[in-house]
């Protein structure tokens, strides 16, 4: 018995950092980050290269890794130009936190192309103070899973995040029939804790 309420406690202790923090986590602060909201083409708080009524790059997909939606943007041939789509969310609130990035995505490539997630970091006044950038390679239609943590720059009070298509490496322009479908982006802030010291066992 006293074995029992020994291990008891060593697992409650072992396992208080995780859970402190997971607790210092904050919600997404995406909005419809899962994109199960469109008005028509266009994903609801987001901003899309969509022509309404000439040309639709950005769409709902029924290919979605939960729920019922995601996002895909496409390149397409439009008049003899390579339009690639592209969905941007800005003055995403971020209070100078460090984020953690998350989301799944799927990657189908016409020449190399590659699909990409911008997040800008810009200060009050709305001037970009820092940059970082994802690229994705063709996933063989497969879904693939992607996390990263990134620290926020000094003055850094809001962010602006972009999803779409741009040529590989030593290419000029992208090629029509690529595609980046994502679903399930959420960004969050979150402080890091410091585990805590384990116990010394007598």
């Amino acid at each position: 018995m006293k074995t029992t309420t020994v291990l008891v406690t060593l697992l409650l202790v072992l396992c208080l950092p995780l859970s402190v923090y997971a607790q210092k986590e904050s919600a997404n602060l995406i909005k419809n980050g899962d994109f199960e909201k469109f008005t028509g083409d266009n994903p609801d708080g987001w901003d899309t290269s969509n022509i309404p009524g000439t040309l639709t790059v950005v769409s709902a997909s029924k290919v979605a890794r939960s729920g019922a939606h995601a996002v895909k943007c496409e390149v397409k041939d439009f008049y003899g130009s390579m339009i690639a789509g592209f969905v941007c969310q800005k003055n995403i609130e971020s209070r100078g936190k460090d984020l953690r990035l998350s989301c799944n995505f799927m990657v189908h490539s016409v020449g190399k192309d590659e699909a990409v997630i911008v997040i800008c970091f810009q200060n009050a006044g709305g001037s970009t103070i820092g940059t970082v950038e994802e690229y994705f390679n063709d996933t063989n239609s497969k879904w693939t899973e992607f996390s990263k943590e990134y620290k926020s720059p000094a003055g850094s009070a809001v962010v602006q995040m972009r999803l779409t298509v741009l040529p590989g490496k030593d290419a000029e322009k992208v090629h029509a029939g690529s595609y980046l479908i994502c679903d399930d982006l959420k960004l969050a802030a979150f402080t890091p804790v410091a585990p805590a010291e384990k116990p010394l066992i007598q």
